[in-house]
């Protein structure tokens, strides 16, 4: 079973990117940017929720099992989208390949080095993320620190705060420019913030429910925590330092409230808002792969298609196209391997393997 509120916030998520490169100029467009950031806040609180919850099951994480089903997720995909890259820069485009370019992608240095196309940047730091955060759980269960809640919850806060003060830094530094926003010393308060959210909802829940008492007042509060996408300038100093902040608090306000599987929001119970929803929920279950490949299927119908009006239609409809068939062929294909060699080592009632068929499905939150 999969929590559909969370299946919608990344179908918002996907929503934007989409319009954030489309060639709309709005204020969707510029706000759609940030949906990158809500995927942050939502990774950092899925897969950390992984560990949180083994722990919590059977007394320790099995790190190395962990990454093996990240992998199994994450790189067959990637991996196939980069070869395909490589083959239409080649024989398509006519360009040169770059050794570094293919160094930076195949070991996920690319926000730090010269990727294909500058998206996967944001797949790197989570990469990043991935790797601090094993290495993290498995210090403090080693020594048995985890439950620690006061020093578990003051270091998340302080990674977020010191993310903070690079970034104000790195701003000041160079007059607000943001060329470089992509490493993830810079940018990873956002997983971070998705952590903190987690250990709050697995070792603080008392603090969760409370939230849940007032949820109207919370869902104003997240909105007007998120305004600033709408009303702030993207490369103007605010948004380009705390703007961040507000951002990541508002997207992990709606996490908590549309991860309720208790309070079903009225966006799947409205009968006119349903269908909606249920086309933006899709759109989030074959997220990874729909990001994976937009910006290789834009760099192709702009040399192919010069009418404005199709190469934006073609853009939504192939980049979705292509994402769902990718989903299917290559994701699933390799979970269905995943679970049969690595399935999890306890049975979870809150968290599910994502984006398998029925017949191997694990009740829960699906995660990316």
């Amino acid at each position: 079973m999969r929590i559909k509120g969370l299946d919608f916030l990344r179908g918002i998520a996907i929503a934007g990117v989409l319009l954030r490169h489309s060639h709309l100029e709005n204020v969707l467009e510029v706000a759609g940017g940030y949906g990158v950031d809500l995927f942050f806040v939502l990774s950092g609180f899925l897969v950390s929720g992984l560990l949180f919850n083994e722990y919590k099951k059977t007394g320790k994480a099995d790190i190395g099992r962990f990454l093996i089903r990240r992998g199994f997720k994450i790189y067959p995909a990637f991996y196939f989208y980069i070869a395909v890259s490589i083959l239409t820069d080649l024989f398509f485009f006519k360009t040169r390949i770059h050794g570094i370019c293919v160094v930076s992608e195949v070991f996920f240095m690319q926000n730090y080095g010269y990727p294909f196309r500058y998206h996967t940047w944001s797949l790197a730091l989570e990469e990043h993320f991935y790797l601090f955060l094993s290495l993290f759980v498995l210090c403090v269960i080693k020594l048995k620190q985890l439950e620690n809640k006061k020093a578990i919850i003051n270091f998340l806060a302080a990674a977020i705060a010191l993310i903070t003060v690079f970034r104000l830094a790195f701003v000041i530094q160079l007059d607000g420019r943001h060329e470089a926003f992509f490493a993830t010393h810079l940018r990873g308060d956002g997983l971070f913030m998705g952590a903190l959210l987690s250990y709050l909802w697995h070792f603080k829940r008392n603090w969760i429910e409370r939230i849940y008492r007032h949820r109207y007042t919370f869902y104003l509060l997240a909105a007007l925590l998120v305004s600033p996408a709408f009303l702030f300038d993207p490369g103007g100093f605010f948004m380009l330092t705390f703007g961040f902040n507000f951002l990541h608090t508002g997207f992990a306000v709606f996490i908590l409230l549309l991860a309720d599987e208790n309070h079903e929001s009225v966006i799947f119970t409205n009968r006119y808002l349903k269908r909606m929803a249920n086309v933006i929920c899709f759109l989030g279950v074959n997220s990874y792969s729909i990001y994976l490949w937009h910006l290789l299927v834009e760099d192709v119908l702009d040399v192919t298609i010069t009418n404005l009006i199709i190469n934006e239609i073609m853009f939504f409809v192939v980049s979705i196209g292509i994402g769902i068939l990718s989903a299917l062929f290559v994701e699933k294909s390799f979970l269905k391997i995943r679970e049969r060699y690595f399935p999890r080592t306890t049975e979870n009632n809150f968290y599910v393997t994502e984006n398998l068929p029925p017949e191997i499905s694990i009740r829960g939150i699906p995660v990316k």
